[in-house]
């Protein structure tokens, strides 16, 4: 297995990341770039060879491509495939080694004192299945749908990129806490149910912990309550059929579990800084 280490600080910069799909029969075509390129799929298959290495990704797992090495899909995929895909550089040296760190103290190479930084030395899985899919696909989702409207977009994109790196390192320690067990746990409720009135009963029944030690894990984990990561999920969907439907913003609100327009409609603009119908515009603009 192999590992990729990145000396922290500097964290590696986020450059530019997207979705793209693979219908049944397609493969991914040959190139080489100049930085990393990671692939995370999230629903289907994905064939990649990289420097006469083949690797098989599937749901729920990643790989990282290495800067100046070739790439090409050596076979097609079965089934209709969905991926994220993110470039990024090193702004320091990085290297490959065969083994991984067993925990944090391995990681951190040097505490900070009065006048300079901690110091890590991150080794993360270059391939990977993830142990918690849904928190990573959660910051990539938040990373991706910040629009380019906003003029601190680009360094809102990084504070989210740099949180996937902390999670993709905790993941290669494989040391799980209580608290991400329960946090996805019901972040695997919520995305199931988010089109329907959820209650806190509801979740606290479902997944068998106390409401209040639900949201001190979800808190602990990734800083939102059951109701604002709800809403977040909920608005990542209405951004999906804003810009994907011509669906009328009432029938888009009560689609992911809103059914008072007007409120959808705050909600909205209180966290994208735009109406929906704003927003359609924005997409449909940029398609043209």
């Amino acid at each position: 297995m192999s590992f990729l280490t990145f000396h922290i600080p500097p964290f590696p910069t986020f450059i530019k990341g997207g979705q793209f799909s693979f219908k049944a029969g397609n493969r991914h075509f040959k190139r080489t770039f100049s930085v990393f390129d990671m692939l995370y799929v999230k629903k289907g298959e994905l064939h990649m060879t990289e420097n006469g290495v083949p690797y098989s990704v599937r749901d729920g797992e990643y790989l990282v491509l290495i800067p100046g090495r070739e790439h090409y899909g050596h076979r097609e995929s079965t089934v209709n495939t969905e991926v994220y895909w993110l470039h990024f550089k090193a702004e320091g040296e990085f290297g490959v080694h065969h083994e991984g760190h067993d925990n944090w103290l391995d990681a951190q190479k040097k505490e900070a004192d009065f006048e300079q930084p901690a110091e890590y030395q991150f080794r993360i899985r270059q391939k990977a299945r993830l142990e918690h899919p849904l928190a990573a696909e959660k910051l990539l989702e938040n990373l991706l749908s910040i629009t380019s409207q906003s003029a601190d977009f680009p360094l809102r994109q990084q504070l989210y990129f740099q949180e996937l790196m902390v999670h993709l390192q905790k993941e290669a320690l494989n040391i799980p806490t209580a608290a991400e067990q329960v946090t996805n746990e019901a972040i695997q409720f919520l995305q199931a149910h988010y089109h329907k009135e959820i209650r806190m009963e509801d979740l606290s029944r479902n997944i068998l912990f106390h409401q209040d030690y639900i949201t001190r894990c979800m808190q602990k984990t990734l800083g939102l309550t059951p109701s604002q990561y709800l809403n977040q999920y909920r608005l990542s969907q209405a951004k999906r059929l804003l810009a994907t439907t011509d669906d009328k913003i009432a029938s888009i609100a009560a689609e992911t579990g809103i059914m008072d327009a007007t409120y959808f409609s705050k909600l909205f603009r209180k966290t994208e800084g735009m109406t929906p119908n704003e927003y359609r515009k924005v997409i449909n603009r940029l398609r043209d």
